[in-house]
């Protein structure tokens, strides 16, 4: 009988713990990159050599592939 009070006593405490870590403050899921509603490239923040059609999307401008056709995303 002891024994068994030991193992819910030793379960009851896992999982306790399991749930102050899983509700703890700063514990965030990592963000997606964004990816390109078109060609489902990843889009990336700076102008280079892979990414310099400039689109905007969520009101951010971001950069995707040359060969991405997106009408009414590209910026001027």
């Amino acid at each position: 009988m002891n024994s068994f009070k030991q193992i819910v006593a030793t379960a009851a405490a896992a999982l306790l713990l399991v749930s102050l870590a899983a509700a703890a403050p700063g514990h965030k899921a990592k963000a997606k990159p964004a990816t390109c509603p078109v060609c489902h490239m990843a889009l990336s923040k700076k102008k280079d050599k892979a990414h310099p059609v400039a689109v905007k999307i969520k009101g951010k401008t971001m950069y995707c592939c040359a060969g991405c056709n997106m009408p009414g995303h590209k910026t001027k």
